[in-house]
C-alpha cells in the first residue's frame, strides 16, 4: 500500500501586510526576472507581481489565463512562490509551466489549488531543471472564475524534487476506506473500494492538492446523490479487514477514535451548509461537525444546532475535529478542546469524513457544477482498542 500521510497539529496562517513577504523554507536564491508579460490584465497589469508590494496585484478573467516570467537567460530553477490576492478568503485553482524558448512547455506543477489561508506567499515546490521562462496558468478560484497574484518569486535550483502524490493515497491511509462520488447514475453515485481507491483519482472530486500535503473533497449541488440522500457527496467511509468489509462497532464496547485534520474551503450558494466529518450509526448518522456559513456546529441526531463551536468560522481555517467513543458516550472536541459529551448507546458504528453538501438544485442556485461544497483533509486517523 501506499504511505501513511502524518497528522499534522493545527497550523492557522495569519495574513501580512503589504509589502511584507516570508522567505521559503528551502532559502533557495530568490532569480531576478527581467520581463514579467500576461494573456491579459484588467488594469491590474503583470508588473505588479514583482515589486515587492503586497498591496498591488495582477488579475485576468478566464480560465487558462497566465502569467509569463523571463529571467532572462536558461537557469536552473527549483520552485515558485506566489501570493494570492484575497488568498486568506478564497483558493485559487492553477498550475506552473516552464520553458527554454517560450513555445514548448513542461509542466512543474499540475493544476492544483492554493491554500486558502494566506495572503503570504506560497512555495510550490518541483524539480530542479533548466529553464527562461516560468509560467502560471490560472483556473479561477472558488469565489469566481478570476486570477488574481500579488506576488511571484522565482527560486533557483535546491537538489529537491517534487513531492511524490499521485493519487489520495499517497496523502492519506485509505486502507479501511472507501469513497462515495457524487458522479455516476441517479440513485447510484460511484463508489470506489480497495484495492481500486489506492489508485484512484477524479478531478476535482477526489484529488491530491496544497502540494501533496491534502485530499480535496468536492460535491456539487448538481451531483448524483445515495438512494437514502437527497444531498451529493464526495465523503469516505470507514472500512475494516484492508477495505473487504463494512465497519461495524458498538459505542458500548471498546473505543473508537477518529481524528480529522480539515478545512472548509467552498459552500453551496442560498444554503451553505456543509459537513465535514461524522458518526454513523446502522440507521442514520449520529453526530457530525457542520458548517453553516460561518457558524460551526457538532450535532446530535435530528439537532442540527445542538452545539455551538464557533460563530466566526472563516473559509480556509484549518482546525482538528475529533470524535472518542466509548462507553456509550461521544466525546467531540474541536481543536483538542472537548466540546461536548453525547450520552448514546447505539451498533453498527463507523466514521465518515469529506465533504457532504447538505445542498441540491431545490434550494440553491445556479444548478450547476460551479456551485458546491468542498473540504480538504490533511491528515485522517482512526483507532479502535
Amino acid at each position: 500500500m501506499r504511505r501513511i500521510g502524518i497528522l499534522a497539529l493545527p497550523v492557522l496562517l495569519a495574513g501580512v501586510s503589504a509589502g511584507l513577504l516570508a522567505t521559503p523554507a528551502q532559502a533557495a536564491t530568490a532569480l531576478p526576472v527581467t520581463a514579467v508579460t500576461a494573456s491579459s490584465n484588467d488594469g491590474n497589469v503583470p508588473a505588479n507581481t514583482i515589486d515587492n508590494n503586497l498591496g498591488t496585484r495582477w488579475s485576468a478573467q478566464g480560465d487558462g489565463s497566465w502569467i509569463r516570467f523571463d529571467l532572462g537567460s536558461s537557469v536552473q530553477v527549483g520552485s515558485v512562490a506566489i501570493a494570492w490576492y484575497q488568498g486568506n478568503q478564497r483558493a485559487s485553482s492553477f498550475a506552473v509551466q516552464t520553458s527554454t524558448n517560450a513555445s514548448t512547455w513542461t509542466t512543474a506543477v499540475s493544476q492544483r489549488q492554493s491554500s486558502g489561508s494566506t495572503l503570504q506567499l506560497e512555495t510550490y515546490d518541483f524539480t530542479d531543471r533548466s529553464a527562461r521562462y516560468v509560467r502560471v496558468l490560472g483556473y479561477g478560484n472558488t469565489v469566481n472564475t478570476w486570477n488574481s497574484i500579488t506576488e511571484v518569486k522565482v527560486y533557483g535550483a535546491d537538489g529537491g524534487s517534487s513531492p511524490t502524490c499521485a493519487v489520495p493515497a499517497d496523502v492519506l491511509n485509505l486502507t479501511n476506506w472507501k469513497v462515495t462520488l457524487p458522479t455516476g447514475s441517479s440513485g447510484s453515485p460511484t463508489e470506489i473500494k480497495q484495492p481500486a481507491l489506492d489508485s484512484y483519482q477524479v478531478s476535482p472530486y477526489f484529488v491530491t492538492t496544497d502540494s501533496c500535503k491534502a485530499v480535496q473533497f468536492r460535491a456539487p449541488v448538481n451531483g448524483v446523490t445515495t438512494s437514502g440522500s437527497s444531498y451529493p457527496r464526495s465523503e469516505l467511509r470507514e472500512m475494516a479487514n484492508n477495505g473487504t468489509s463494512n465497519a461495524s462497532w458498538s459505542s458500548t464496547s471498546g473505543t473508537h477514535t477518529l481524528i480529522v485534520d480539515e478545512m472548509f474551503t467552498a459552500l453551496p450558494s442560498t444554503k451553505p451548509h456543509v459537513v465535514g466529518a461524522q458518526i454513523h450509526d446502522a440507521d442514520d448518522d449520529v453526530t457530525v461537525f457542520r458548517l453553516e456559513g460561518t457558524s460551526l456546529y457538532i450535532t446530535n441526531d435530528n439537532d442540527t444546532h445542538y452545539k455551538l463551536v464557533t460563530s466566526n468560522y472563516q473559509l480556509g481555517t484549518r482546525f482538528e475535529a475529533k470524535f472518542v467513543v466509548s462507553g456509550g458516550q461521544i466525546k467531540a472536541y474541536y481543536n483538542g478542546v472537548l466540546q461536548t459529551t453525547i450520552t448514546k448507546s447505539f451498533s453498527g458504528g463507523y466514521f465518515k469524513a469529506g465533504g457532504y453538501t447538505q445542498a441540491n438544485c431545490s434550494n440553491s442556485s445556479p444548478c450547476s457544477s460551479s456551485n458546491y461544497g468542498e473540504v480538504k483533509i490533511y491528515g485522517l486517523t482512526v483507532t479502535h482498542s
